[in-house]
Parts: structure tokens; C-alpha cells; sequence
């Protein structure tokens, strides 16, 4: 019993001292505006899967989404100066990525229909049902109004807290609150 509780505490302490070690996101901006390119890459690393995914829920297409995941960050290093540290950096990373998906978006042609993959772990019924669960939602999200489509993207499958999808959209809270609610209720009303 006394060994579990020590190795429980060796475990935590392993912990700490390894987020001691590695830099925060404010550190690593702060070198990347001291012309650190290295500490640019880590914070590439760090966002990239969150950013692609926003960019890809607000575009639908895994092409554009890559590469406007990419002109996310090339517009990021071209900006990180202008980084005043009033939000988290992923807060305005993901503002840049939502911007220049919603730019993409308006200057295009409709979405073309999309490829789902299959769950290579489940049976071909099951693969089946679940591509065509992930086909609906990908039409809901598609079809809701931009704004509301970055606002829930952002709150429900990103995870950011109201006040972060509000600086993120750079809008008031309460219109963030109000657009996740109208893209939630027209959800419902799409899947139902």
C-alpha cells in the first residue's frame, strides 16, 4: 500500500519536472520574436492538429484545409510580433486559421462531396453506419451560417471556453454565446 502511494508521487513529480523542461507557448513566442525560428517550429508542432482540424470543419475539404492550415502560420510568423500576449497564443492561432478559412470560404465554389474512411475497426455494417452518422454531420456543419459554423467548431469540438471563441472571432461574448446556441439548435433541428 505505502509503495503505491510513493510511486504515485514519483509519478506526479516525473510530471512536473517535465513540464518544467519543456517551454511554455508564451516562452517559445517570446524567442520566436527574438527571431528564433526553432521555437516557431515547436509552436507549429504544438497547434498544427487543432489548427487543421478548425480550418477543415470551417472548409470541409482536406486540401484547402492543409492549405490553409499552412497560410495560418505562414500570416502567424509574418505576424508574431504584432503577439501582444492578450489571449493564449492557440486562442490566436486559431482566430488566424478560422479568418483564413472563412476568407477560403467566401471565394469559392460550394463544397464538393466529401470521402469519408472507414473504420478500418469495425466490421463493414458498422463502418458503414458511422461513415454515413460522420456524412450527416459534416452536412449540418456545412450547411450552418459561417459564423456559427466557426463558433461551434471552436466551442463544442475544439473545447475553447466562451471567452476564448469570443476572442478568437473577435466579438463580444455574448454574440459567441448566441452563435454557438443558434449553430447548436439548428443542429438539432438538421440530425433529429
Amino acid at each position: 500500500m505505502l509503495l503505491g502511494k510513493c510511486e504515485g508521487r514519483v509519478t506526479e513529480l516525473g510530471r512536473k519536472l517535465s513540464k518544467r523542461v519543456e517551454p511554455d507557448d508564451g516562452a517559445l513566442v517570446a524567442r520566436s520574436q527574438a527571431g528564433d525560428r526553432r521555437a516557431f517550429s515547436e509552436l507549429v508542432r504544438r497547434h498544427q492538429t487543432a489548427v487543421y482540424r478548425v480550418c477543415y470543419r470551417v472548409l470541409g475539404d482536406r486540401e484547402d484545409a492543409r492549405d490553409a492550415a499552412q497560410e495560418a502560420f505562414i500570416r502567424a510568423y509574418g505576424k508574431i510580433d504584432t503577439f501582444q500576449g492578450r489571449s493564449a497564443f492557440r486562442t490566436w492561432m486559431l482566430r488566424l486559421a478560422v479568418n483564413v478559412s472563412l476568407n477560403e470560404r467566401s471565394r469559392r465554389r460550394p463544397l464538393p462531396p466529401e470521402l469519408l474512411e472507414a473504420d478500418s475497426g469495425s466490421g463493414p455494417e458498422e463502418a458503414a453506419v458511422a461513415a454515413d452518422e460522420v456524412a450527416r454531420l459534416h452536412r449540418a456543419l456545412r450547411s450552418l451560417k459561417p459564423n456559427h459554423r466557426a463558433a461551434v467548431v471552436l466551442r463544442d469540438l475544439e473545447g475553447l471556453t466562451y471567452e476564448e471563441v469570443a476572442e478568437a472571432l473577435e466579438v463580444p461574448p455574448g454574440t459567441a454565446k448566441g452563435w454557438v446556441s443558434r449553430g447548436r439548435r439548428r443542429l438539432r433541428e438538421l440530425l433529429l
